[in-house]
């Protein structure tokens, strides 16, 4: 274990603003293990109480917005100390497919710049995912990791979360 990637940020609103559950004692921790802290930015709020809709096309289609998210991102990374970036982007809608990658274009940029690792987690490659393009990701992001598990899942026929041949399978694709 080198990575730990606490999810602490989430999208506020379409304007690309942030909220913020980051701790500066746990980066100075972890790294004093030896550990890099790539903080996750999230576009929902999964434990949230009240679930805040955000609508990702309009808050990735606007240069506005983009910028804003960026710079949000940048100003929280410089100020907890962080190594890495991790977005998790999830149930983007296919229309939002080329604004996701415009985002991570941008937000490359600015990672390099800034000596942080950008890392992006996906689906299970499908066809109905297709629009997160993973070949383009690949060449903008310096990670494009899968999260190959929920194959089985409440309200599924029982097995396991992520046999070897789901996983397999998932990196093959």
């Amino acid at each position: 274990l080198n990575v730990i990637s606490p999810t602490w940020f989430n999208v506020a609103d379409e304007s690309g603003a942030l909220e913020s559950r980051a701790s500066l004692e746990y980066v100075e921790r972890a790294h004093e293990l030896g550990l890099e802290v790539w903080g996750l930015v999230a576009n929902s709020h999964p434990n949230a109480a009240d679930v805040v809709e955000i609508d990702e096309v309009a808050l990735l289609k606007d240069y506005t917005s983009r910028t804003n998210l960026i710079r949000e991102i940048l100003r929280y990374a410089t100020e907890f100390n962080l190594d890495g970036i991790n977005i998790d982007f999830e149930s983007l809608e296919v229309e939002c497919g080329p604004y996701f990658i415009q985002f991570l274009r941008e937000l490359a940029v600015v990672c390099r710049n800034n000596r942080l690792v950008l890392s992006v987690d996906n689906y299970v490659p499908a066809d109905y995912n297709a629009f997160y393009d993973l070949e383009e990701q690949g060449k903008i992001v310096d990670y494009v990791i899968i999260m190959a598990y929920d194959e089985h899942y409440a309200g599924s026929e029982a097995g396991s979360v992520a046999s070897l041949g789901f996983v397999a399978d998932a990196a093959a694709n």
